[in-house]
Order: C-alpha cells, then structure tokens, then sequence
C-alpha cells in the first residue's frame, strides 16, 4: 500500500495551517510540527514518507533538521521551504545534504502539488526496490538452503549407487572366482595389491581405489569358461586353450558399454598383455597396454604363484619374487614391477 503520510515543519502557525488547508483535499495523512525538536518525535512514532521543513527556525534550521532526519530515517523523503533572500544559501546546503527538493516561498498551488507527488513516487519507488531486494535476498537465502540440501542429497544417494554399484562388482567377481579359486579371496588380494602398487606410483587414493575396485573384475569373463578347463590338472589342449583366452574378451563384453566401468573393462580383456608383446588377446606391446592392466597383470601372476592351484601347490614368497624378477621387460612393465616388488619385499 502506497505511504502518504505527509509531515510538514515550520515554525510560523498560519503558515502551517495554510499548508495544511491546501492539501486537505488530497489523499495525504497529514502531521504538523513546529519546531524541529516537535517533528524529530513525530517521525519516531509514524510512518512517515515525505517531510517538508521550513529553513529558517529558531533553535533547529530546517538543513540541521532535516539532516537528523537522515541519520534517524534514511528513507524518508525530504523537502525544504526557503525564501527567495536565501535560495542560494539553501540550494548548496540542499547539495551537501543530499535533499530531494525545495519550494519557495510564496509558493503556488501546482509547485506545491507537483513537487509533493514526485516526492511519494519517488518514495513508493525506493519502498519497493527495497522491498524487492530483501525477497531477492530471501529467496537467494531460500535457494542456498535448497542447494545445500540439494547437494546432499545428490551426494548421498550418488554415494548409495556407487555403494550398489561396487556390491555388485564384487558379488558378480566372486561368482567368477568360485569356479577357479576355493579360498575366495584371490579378488581381495588381487585389490589390495593393485591399491598399493597405485598409492606406491603417486596416483591419488581415490583414483587407486577406483582401479582397486576395478581389479577384482579381471577374471570375470571365467564365468562362460567351462570347469572341465579351469580345474583340469594336466597341460590345456590347443583347442581348450583357445578357450580359456577367451575369458579375456568374455570379461569385456560381460561389463558393457557404460563410462563407469571402462577401467575394470581394460583390465579385464588386457591383463594377459606382454611387456614384449607376446601376450594375449590382442598382442599389444609396452604402453599400449592400459596403465591398469600392466599393474593387475603383475599382482596376478604373484597371486598365482603364491597360492595353490588345482595344477600345482603354492610358491615360497622368495621363489614368487625371483621367478617374476625374471619376467621384466619380458612379461611385466619394468618401472611397475620395481614398485610392486619394493612392496612385497618388505
């Protein structure tokens, strides 16, 4: 609702009551005072939106009033009434004090109206930008508890589907390692190792974890190798070797297109590469094969060694790490390796 309480000052009574008697007509709520001192109180218990002061006032000028006004009420709309001798005088204290307006006295009826009313619309339009900046601020404040809330939430349910997500890898890992490992627990070790080779090369923890993760995932493609293959104790014929490479290839068609398990699907079909390029299934030598594979290609022919296996029983840690010693820069990626075994070593 639009503010027109109106507050005129001046210390001459007719003067105020001729104001007063010309404005009577117009939709102004209207206060009189008669000294400074007199108006100061007013403004303390109303809402006042335009106040109009004589200048010349014994005790209080109109400027000092005027400007007390400012320090007590910013908002409110100031107007002076000066005589023609003091004009000038005025109009530099008007500058200094930064008033909206002057009349001069005598004054006519259409001055007197129209200074008035660009006066409240002029109070009306800093009312309501006001207005607009504390719902502005409200609403940001609002928003920030939204995005607040918001980001949580985003965090904890991306949280819970990593958390599926990676139950799933691993239920589905061990499925593949119940048909060759009876221990179960050749994918943790598998995990930890590569973890630890990672940390060891400078990667941050959560990218070694993320390629820890991946790493149980290296043999899933077993899962369509028949057990007559995996478990046969003696030497594999051609054809049921042929086979079992395939476990390669299988374990990257099993974990599919999506971005997330890109990692676990390079190490699942290159984990069998070469340094020498010797290796399966794609013959890829040096670099070319993927950063994460060359790590899990160490720690699974270790793991192998160390472990027993249907075709043969479990390898001293100190045998294990001569027999791979030997495979640098044959099977194994020779600056991973020395990593990896500055591990096991200890």
């Amino acid at each position: 609702m639009p503010n027109r309480n109106l507050l005129i000052v001046d210390d001459e009574q007719n003067i105020v009551k001729s104001l007063h008697r010309q404005l009577r007509k117009k939709e102004y709520n209207i206060f009189t005072a008669y000294s400074g001192k007199e108006g100061l109180d007013i403004i303390k218990q109303h809402d006042i939106g335009v106040v109009m002061s004589d200048q010349m006032m014994p005790e209080m000028s109109g400027i000092q009033f005027l400007e007390q006004v400012k320090k007590k009420k910013p908002d409110i709309i100031r107007l002076i009434l000066t005589g023609y001798a003091s004009i000038e005088n005025t109009i530099d204290a008007i500058n200094r004090s930064h008033i909206f307006g002057f009349l001069s006295k005598p004054w006519s009826f259409e001055g007197l109206n129209a200074t008035l009313t660009r006066a409240f619309e002029h109070f009306d339009l800093l009312a309501e930008n006001k207005r607009l900046h504390i719902l502005t601020d409200q609403q940001n404040q609002q928003l920030k508890i939204i995005n607040t809330n918001l980001d949580s939430l985003v965090k904890e349910r991306t949280s819970q589907l990593e958390d599926a997500i990676n139950e799933g890898i691993i239920v589905l890992a061990l499925a593949a390692e119940a048909k060759d490992d009876d221990t179960g627990q050749h994918v943790n070790r598998i995990r930890r190792m590569s973890e630890d080779v990672c940390l060891r090369y400078g990667l941050p923890a959560a990218k070694a974890e993320e390629i820890g993760i991946a790493s149980i995932m290296h043999d899933v493609g077993k899962i369509h190798v028949p057990d007559k293959i995996l478990k046969k104790r003696g030497p594999l014929t051609e054809k049921e070797w042929r086979i079992m490479k395939y476990h390669t290839i299988a374990g990257e068609k099993i974990l599919g297109t999506r971005p997330f398990y890109k990692t676990a699907r390079e190490i699942a079909r290159s984990h069998h590469e070469r340094w020498d390029g010797a290796g399966y299934p794609d013959g890829l030598k040096g670099k070319k094969i993927p950063f994460a594979a060359r790590i899990v290609s160490i720690a699974d022919v270790y793991d192998a060694l160390t472990h027993a296996r249907v075709y043969k029983p479990a390898w001293p840690k100190e045998k294990a790490i001569a027999e791979i010693k030997t495979l640098s820069e044959k099977a194994f990626d020779p600056n991973l390796l020395e990593l990896f075994l500055s591990i096991m070593e200890k």
